[in-house]
């Protein structure tokens, strides 16, 4: 039996979801970067810096409450800036240290592009049609590329607007159920963010990193690591590349997953294991938005 913590990514968030944060995360997280996060902000549906932070002291919060109750991961996984909250939570990195680099990643990403790029989501389609759909539609004007595989029947897409919302639409030819744009103001995980990762080199690089307290699941191959370097690289190489979500789960559960913990905002992780698994609870999901903490201890307390 495992317990793995999970952590979700840009799109899960939502403009009142630090209401709950203690005022002394704001205090670490401003010493840490110089940023002023705003515990109720209408910038975090489109602002990727904040976005990008809010998303890490929502976790370091409630990650310090389940372990202060005695709940400790034997395995993390975090998708795309979860990786992140990830490596905060095996306590490869420090708070500080995690808040320093999400900062500088962000704002990388930002100003490589501040308008007109972003990503977007396709449900009910395999990779080999997604990746078929994106080379139909491709115009090198406004470029899309295939981006993260989320489970076997979704993806991400990568790219300029205009041809995101032509990839999108086209997408009923290939009988997607869902085809939509997703609250991610960047391209990430494609070519386009090569530039970023070099930006973005000098501050990963000179940054400490512990020998994590549990296994490491990389966004770039889905393998375990307790190994610094690779955790190093793998936070460093995933702006530019694919989240391999669906390979993550599958060696989770080959290392006996059987319970996981999806961190807040939002149910995108619950809903993925959930597609891919089925409802025969061959790994069960405890979503500590949905069912706060007091709850959440409750159902790993009866199920452990």
């Amino acid at each position: 039996m495992s317990t793995g913590f999970l952590y979700p990514g840009q799109g899960s968030q939502t403009s009142k979801m630090l209401e709950d944060v203690p005022a002394s995360y704001f205090h670490r997280l401003e010493q840490a970067t110089g940023f002023d996060l705003h515990p109720v902000s209408g910038d975090l549906k489109q602002d990727t810096v904040s976005i990008q932070l809010a998303l890490l002291v929502k976790a370091a919060f409630y990650t310090d409450q389940m372990k202060a109750s005695g709940v400790q991961p034997q395995l993390v996984a975090g998708h795309s800036i979860g990786a992140f909250s990830a490596a905060l939570a095996c306590e490869s990195l420090s708070f500080e240290n995690a808040a320093s680099l999400v900062y500088h990643r962000a704002t990388l990403m930002k100003e490589a592009y501040p308008t007109d790029y972003a990503m977007g989501v396709l449900v009910g389609v395999t990779r080999s049609e997604a990746e078929a759909l994106v080379a139909k539609t491709f115009d090198p004007a406004a470029p899309v590329y295939l981006s993260n595989e989320n489970c076997p029947m979704q993806h991400t897409i990568s790219g300029h607007i205009k041809g995101l919302r032509k990839t999108l639409a086209q997408a009923k030819d290939y009988h997607a159920q869902t085809a939509k744009l997703l609250a991610v103001p960047v391209p990430s995980h494609c070519v386009l963010m090569a530039e970023p990762v070099k930006q973005f080199a000098p501050f990963m690089n000179t940054v400490f990193l512990d020998v994590p307290i549990c296994p490491y699941l990389k966004n770039t191959d889905g393998r375990m690591t307790m190994n610094p370097e690779e955790i190093r690289r793998d936070l460093l190489q995933n702006i530019a590349y694919p989240v391999q979500w669906n390979k993550i789960m599958d060696v989770a559960y080959e290392a006996g997953l059987d319970l996981a913990l999806e961190f807040p905002p939002g149910n995108t992780l619950t809903k993925l294991i959930q597609a891919k698994f089925g409802e025969n609870n061959a790994i069960r999901v405890i979503n500590l938005d949905q069912h706060g903490l007091d709850d959440a201890l409750f159902l790993y307390q009866k199920w452990r």
